[in-house]
């Protein structure tokens, strides 16, 4: 009785932790299922659960809607074929990963269009009728495509409004725009290739927190990269070929572009009205030169309509019409630790001020340094060296007597302590950069900033110009006057 008594309490004791550990098992997830498809795919897909793999088998199939987390593998590429406003992928649920398909998207066609939409109202009534022709779209957050093959599409990959999303080692060719990102965040495009596409290789509108590595971006006819409006972007280790903009800056801020090789563009990185702490360094621009209308012309790197607040630094450019190139608006720019050789200009300031030059190496241009209809800082705690400066060192610090008198209509500027010998100093100190712009750029503003006005019945009208937005390769001519056909800023205040 005492044995049969202990053992009572021993169980009665043990039954809560027993009880306890039923209900935990009981919660735990269940083993993901791995569901294999054939064709209908979207049949494997409504009877999977959240969590399970749907395995896809080779051959042609047919296209699919992920409602679920779920992750879809193709396996020796299955091929889908996207259709006239219906894409060949379409992701609408979280945690979705979706990897190795071949897509043959749909081309832009407004008639054909509109002859779906007049054929099939309930689909107008349910769409964004200006939607694009898209191979994948993605609405889901926390969403991956990877190892994908897209060709043709007139967007191949849309998102729109996500937070989350991963774009790897996939290929996005002949497309009107291969990748399109808008107002979304958190997003990484990775070991692409984005290539012959006839608008934008990547389009990256009105997002933060983006980050673009590895990729190779090669013969798209407008951009390869354009990031516009959007904030903390990281553009790096990148090729960027072939391209009439390489990579563009529109309007955005606070974003590092940072060793990235751009050839054979006409503009290798263009930074357009973009300022506050965008970072260009440590980039290789070279051999930026198309020959549509001047002979050998093309862009290394270029600032341009109104960037200020930036810093371009540690970068090498060569090869190239201009090297560096700073154009109508720019102020308190740092420019510093650059290499510039064997451009037909190093370095040119076109209608700037307050502008901080210094520690840089223009050997070998044709010109070495050209400011035109500018008043820019040469030197701060020290100036830059020129192949072409002739000056004397009788002291034997490594700084010039004689001060390098800037080249170019109406410049006014001097380095006074121009370099005899290359700067090797530590490039990596952009903060020690910045606070020289601080201490040194010091010039009122610009005559040709203030606006001008006029009085028209008894109406004052201030104008501005316009800068172009987006940047067009019409809109320049050596990137010394503005557009004429662009219409003025205008504002109204009755008298």
């Amino acid at each position: 009785m005492k044995w049969a008594l202990k053992q009572r309490r021993s169980f009665s004791c043990s039954l809560p932790a027993l009880l306890a550990l039923l209900l935990f098992c009981a919660s735990l997830p269940a083993a993901a299922d791995v569901i294999q498809a054939g064709r209908d795919v979207q049949s494997a897909i409504d009877s999977a659960q959240p969590g399970d793999m749907v395995l896809v088998r080779a051959g042609e199939v047919n296209s699919f809607v992920v409602d679920r987390p779920l992750t879809i593998e193709g396996q020796d590429n299955p091929t889908i074929s996207a259709a006239m406003q219906k894409p060949a992928i379409k992701v609408l649920s979280d945690g979705v990963t979706v990897s190795g398909f071949s897509i043959r998207g749909v081309a832009k066609d407004t008639t054909a269009k509109f002859n779906y939409y007049m054929q099939n109202p309930a689909a107008a009534a349910n769409a964004g009728l200006d939607d694009p022709n898209s191979a994948i779209v993605v609405m889901g957050n926390d969403v991956a495509v990877e190892n994908c093959s897209i060709f043709g599409a007139q967007v191949g990959i849309w998102a729109e409004n996500v937070r989350g999303l991963a774009l790897r080692n996939s290929s996005l060719e002949g497309c009107d725009i291969g990748a399109s990102i808008l107002q979304s965040r958190e997003i990484l495009v990775s070991g692409c290739r984005l290539e012959g596409c006839r608008k934008y290789g990547l389009n990256v509108e009105g997002s933060f927190d983006i980050e673009i590595a590895d990729n190779s971006i090669v013969g798209n006819s407008n951009g390869g990269i354009l990031l516009k409006e959007s904030e903390e972007g990281a553009v790096s280790h990148n090729r960027i070929s072939q391209n009439t903009f390489g990579l563009s800056l529109w309007s955005s801020s606070h974003c590092q572009v940072s060793a990235n090789t751009a050839d054979h563009n006409q503009y290798g990185i263009l930074v357009t009205d973009s300022s506050n702490y965008n970072n260009i360094t440590d980039n290789l621009a070279q051999d930026n030169s198309y020959s549509d209308i001047v002979t050998g012309f093309g862009i290394g790197i270029s600032l341009q309509e109104n960037s200020s607040y930036n810093l371009l630094a540690g970068n090498r450019a060569t090869g190239n019409f201009n090297g560096l190139e700073l154009s109508r608006g720019c102020q308190y720019n740092a420019v510093y630790g650059n290499n510039a050789s064997d451009n037909r200009h190093g370095i040119r300031l076109n209608e700037n001020r307050n502008n901080l030059i210094f520690g840089n190496n223009f050997y070998r241009n044709d010109i070495n340094a050209y400011e035109n209809l500018s008043l820019n800082i040469w030197n701060a705690s020290r100036g830059n060296y020129y192949s072409d400066y002739r000056g004397r060192d009788g002291d034997g610090d490594g700084i010039g007597e004689e001060p390098y008198s800037l080249p170019g209509p109406e410049s006014q500027s001097f380095d006074r302590m121009p370099l005899v010998r290359p700067f090797q100093g530590d490039v990596n100190s952009y903060s020690a950069a910045r606070e020289e712009v601080a201490r040194y750029a010091l010039f009122p503003p610009a005559v040709e900033s203030i606006p001008t006005t006029a009085v028209a019945d008894g109406v004052v009208v201030i104008s501005r110009q316009a800068p172009s937005s987006p940047p067009k390769w019409s809109d320049s001519s050596l990137h010394d006057s503005f557009d004429p056909s662009a219409p003025p800023f205008q504002k109204e205040i009755k008298l």
